[in-house]
């Protein structure tokens, strides 16, 4: 009997027996391909500190079994930190859901950026937005990008 972890003999000729094959990341973790059709939207923050603004679309229709895996968001003029929350929501214009919200600590250069994982199923043929809202009442813009696969 062998000991807890102990390979016989056999177990090691099959393993050096057995053809190798090439394979990928996807085939272990069974991650998706990221689909770069979807573009980029530009939310603004309210006047009014930790007031969302008004909800910019990202896409009119995300297509089926969609995943929205990531976004990237990025200052879009040189401002000082702040502490910015975003909301990404789902459903037609004026009647947005959030499906979504996350923050971010972004950077005094219009180029800071900030990547967030999600992971979140996406509605069939939904319509998907973002809105911002900051903590200082300035008004500010951002470029948010998604990862959807």
């Amino acid at each position: 009997m062998p000991k807890f972890g102990e390979l016989l003999p056999t177990d090691v000729w099959a393993a050096s027996a057995r053809t190798l094959t090439d394979f990928s990341a996807e085939d272990i973790f069974d991650l998706p391909s990221l689909d770069n059709t979807y573009n980029y939207a530009v939310p603004a923050t309210s006047v009014s500190a930790d007031t969302f603004g008004a909800w910019a679309e990202i896409v009119a229709n995300v297509g089926v079994g969609k995943r929205l895996i990531a976004v990237v968001v990025r200052n879009d003029a040189a401002v000082s930190p702040a502490i910015i929350q975003f909301e990404i929501g789902e459903g037609a214009a004026a009647a947005e859901a959030a499906i979504t919200r996350f923050t971010a600590v972004l950077g005094a250069a219009a180029s800071a950026s900030h990547v967030v994982y999600l992971w979140r199923s996406l509605t069939d043929n939904a319509r998907l937005s973002v809105r911002a809202k900051c903590s200082d009442g300035a008004s500010r813009t951002f470029v948010v990008t998604p990862h959807i696969a």
